[in-house]
Formats: C-alpha cells, structure tokens, sequence
C-alpha cells in the first residue's frame, strides 16, 4: 500500500507539471494567449502609426524597449513567484533601495561594478530570508509579509537618503550603462533581454524550473515525490528581490539618479504585464515569453499615450483598468479549467 502511494505521487506532480506546460490543451492554450496578445498589439501598432507619424519609427521602437526594460526584469522576478501562487509586494521597494545604496557607495567611492555585485547579491539574500522562509518555510501570507517587507525597504531607502535623491549624473562609469548603445541598443535592453533569455533557460529546461510549476500547481503532490516545496518558495523570492535590485541599479543607471520614490506602483504594473501573459495566480501555469508579449503590450499603450498627450494622470488609470481585466482573464480561465 505505501509502495502504491509512493508510486503514484511523482505521476500526479509530473501531471501537475506537464498541465501548466506541456500537454497540448495547455499548448493550445499558451498559443492562443499568445496569438491574442500580438494581434492587440498589431491592431494598436497600426492605428497609432497612423494617427500618430512619431510612433511608427526606429527610435521610438527603441525608446519602448528601453523605457520598459526595468519593468520587464520586475515582470520576470514576479513570473518566477506567480508560478508558485504567490505574489510580492515588495519589488518597488526593493528596487528604490538598491538604487539609493548603489549611489551611496558609488559616491563612498566604490567601483560600481562591486556596488552592482553588492546590492543584487544582497538584495537576493535578503529577499530569500524575509520573503521566501516567512512565506515558504514559516507558512505566513504572502500579501502580509511582503506588504510589511515593501514599508521596511521603502522606509529604509528614505532613511539612508534622508528623504533626497541621489545624483549619480557626474559619474562616468554610470552614465556608460545607462545610454551606452551596441548597434543603436541601449546595453539596460540587452542586460534585460539576456535575462529574460536566462529564465525562459531555466523555467522550461532545466530541473528548478520543473519545481518551480510542481511547486504551484501541486504542492501536495510535489511534497509527497520528494520536492522541499518550502525550499523552491523561498528561492522563487530570492530570485524575484535579485531581479527587482538589479531593476534598481538600471533605473537609476539610465535617470542618473537614485530616489527612494523610485518603483511606486511598478508592482502593479508588472502583475498586469505577467496576468495578461497567461501566467496564474493560481500558481503552475505561465511563461515568460507571455510576460515578454503582456510587457510589450503595457509599453505600447503607456507609448502610444505619450505620444498622444494624453496626462500621465489617465496613464494610471489605464494601468488599473489593464490590471482589473487580467486580473478578470485570470479568474476565467481558471474557473473553465476546473470544471
């Protein structure tokens, strides 16, 4: 009788796994999030290249990628959590942080390539502990820790700032990684898009990344087939706070400036990119080529107001109206899953 239940927990968390990922209902149905995401995008694109001459350009194009590169690294941290059926709050903080301590050292004259190692080595560590055990390993709610983790960073990054920016603009090595361009890129785009390269390595092909789905879809059925659950949790966060300090560094690379008001709302706004993606908050289902795709969507829109003059007080209300009907898309399809 126990050999029978040994036996058949790896085959429930290996269905668990292949439901979020590789059976061809759930490959239909990635594709077709897809396919809805890139013709939004095609139908936007075409009505703003025609009513706005501006939008159609290279230079815009780029400018899309750039101005988005950050909230894309924030977008993948979060997918990493999601998939877990978790979220984290604290991302925006984190990332003022990490640009107000970067700046700290810089001007303490530390090399900026250590003060980069530092705050990402730090602020991963930091998130695996305050996050990912109270969460993971102590079974807290993930809404409570993180939102008490977002007050601690954010209050942190106006204590050591004082409540004032940091100005980084005269630092040349800063001023290089913040519009340093190969071929015309900006290097904050290809820094994203290698990491977004990384994780669609290690979600789809690697070991982790099949624990990371186990842990979210299954978590039962994962523990039972030898899986630490907890474990996964915890470094799904440790990852999600490294990504989020890395954003930081970038923000603040490409403004030439650290503030602590830095990131406010970015949280938000990368749900919405990975929700609109596909990704669950159920946890188990998900991908990071659709948080690429609902990234681009969100640049897009927020470009496209821009450039219209439309206020930046209408971009945010936008933003919520984008997240309420990712937030409605996630809802549906896991409601037609169950039955």
């Amino acid at each position: 009788m126990e050999q029978d239940t040994q036996t058949s927990a790896p085959n429930q968390t290996e269905s668990v796994q292949i439901q979020g990922r590789g059976t061809v209902t759930g490959l239909f149905e990635q594709v077709r999030i897809y396919l809805a995401i890139i013709g939004l995008l095609v139908a936007l694109s075409i009505y703003l290249g025609i009513t706005q001459p501006t939008f159609a350009t290279w230079s815009n194009f780029v400018t899309i990628l750039e101005t988005n590169s950050v909230l894309l690294l924030v977008a993948i941290g979060l997918t990493f959590v999601l998939l877990t059926a978790g979220f984290d709050l604290s991302v925006g903080g984190m990332l003022a942080l990490s640009g107000v301590l970067m700046g700290k050292m810089i001007i303490e004259g530390v090399p900026l390539w250590m003060a980069i190692v530092i705050v990402i080595v730090g602020g991963a560590l930091i998130g695996f502990v305050l996050n990912g055990l109270l969460i993971g390993k102590l079974g807290l709610s993930f809404f409570v820790v993180t939102l008490g983790t977002m007050s601690l960073f954010r209050g942190a990054g106006l204590v050591v700032t004082e409540g004032h920016g940091v100005s980084l603009y005269e630092f040349e090595a800063v001023r290089a990684l913040g519009a340093g361009r190969v071929l015309g890129i900006p290097y904050l785009v290809i820094i994203a898009l290698g990491v977004l390269l990384l994780a669609i390595f290690v979600t789809r092909y690697t070991g982790f990344g099949r624990m990371i789905y186990a842990a979210g879809g299954g978590p039962e059925a994962a523990r039972l087939a030898g899986i630490r659950v907890w474990a996964v949790k915890a470094a799904a966060y440790g990852i999600c706070a490294g990504l989020a300090t890395l954003a930081g560094v970038m923000e603040a690379s490409r403004l030439g400036s650290a503030s602590p008001q830095a990131g406010t709302g970015i949280e938000l706004t990368a749900a919405a990119a990975v929700l609109l993606g596909g990704t669950s908050f159920a946890g188990g289902v998900g991908s990071m080529v659709g948080t690429l795709l609902g990234t681009l969507l969100l640049g897009v829109i927020s470009n496209g107001l821009t450039i219209s003059q439309v206020s930046s007080f209408w971009q945010g209300v936008v933003t919520g109206c984008v997240l309420l009907a990712a937030v409605l898309l996630d809802w549906f399809r896991t409601r037609r899953d169950r039955r």
